[in-house]
């Protein structure tokens, strides 16, 4: 396993194709802290949302780094749940060096107009982690399930994403959707403690969603497991 993550990690940086996405969050970054006194917990829910597009991108692309025979190789190699695994083992490593570059760097030009503390670290540490596992979610669905042919597989993770940052707005209008609307990643339900930037909204309600969402990325990692091994048996 741990060889297989290596052979990936090495194509998918000789592959090139990790530049565009990082290069993206790396200069959102950049611009979004290029002025000083900014809030805390806001900035970060803005870079845990960038962090959530880009790990997405990310994903999609690691998953098409190999041919069709190339794949079936690696499927004898190292079997089918591990491919899967190692993919998403990459992703997630990738999304947390491009979280301790969000976290640290505003705080490295000292761009926050208050004193970062530790429940600021921790709070940050887990949106940017947990918008990343929901990326990997939303890259794997779109390009690893038969339910989404080849050439629509951007196009439906946009979809996806598009649908999850305006869940509110969407559910105001059509409320009947309200309940469909689950099955995608609760992004806006998470983000919503973040943007009045303020410690006390986090309490008994923040942590019911937190549970949800944790809840909900296990059952939809277990979910893709079997979509995939269906797809390619």
């Amino acid at each position: 396993m741990q060889g297989f993550i290596k052979y990936q990690f090495k194509s998918y940086i000789r592959s090139f194709k990790i530049i565009p996405p990082a290069a993206t969050f790396l200069i959102w970054i950049v611009v979004l802290y290029h002025y000083s006194g900014v809030e805390i917990l806001s900035s970060y829910a803005v870079s845990s949302i960038v962090l959530y597009i880009v790990t997405t991108w990310i994903a999609m692309s690691l998953f098409s780094i190999e041919e069709e025979a190339e794949k079936n190789m690696l499927f004898v190699q190292v079997g089918k749940v591990n491919y899967l695994l190692g993919k998403w083992m990459i992703s997630f490593l990738i999304a947390l060096a491009l979280t301790l570059f969000s976290i640290f760097y505003p705080l490295l030009l000292g761009s926050f107009k208050e004193t970062v503390q530790p429940v600021h670290f921790g709070l940050s540490i887990y949106i940017h982690l947990l918008f990343a596992i929901f990326g990997i979610l939303v890259g794997s669905f779109s390009s690893i399930t038969s339910f989404i042919p080849k050439r629509y597989t951007w196009l439906s993770a946009v979809l996806i994403i598009a649908i999850t940052l305006s869940y509110e707005g969407i559910v105001e209008k059509l409320s009947f959707l309200k309940w469909l609307l689950l099955i995608f990643p609760p992004v806006v339900n998470v983000i919503n403690f973040f943007e009045p930037d303020d410690l006390n909204y986090f309490g008994k309600e923040f942590w019911i969603f937190s549970s949800f969402a944790i809840i909900y990325s296990i059952i939809a990692f277990s979910a893709l497991v079997k979509l995939f091994i269906k797809k390619e048996s």
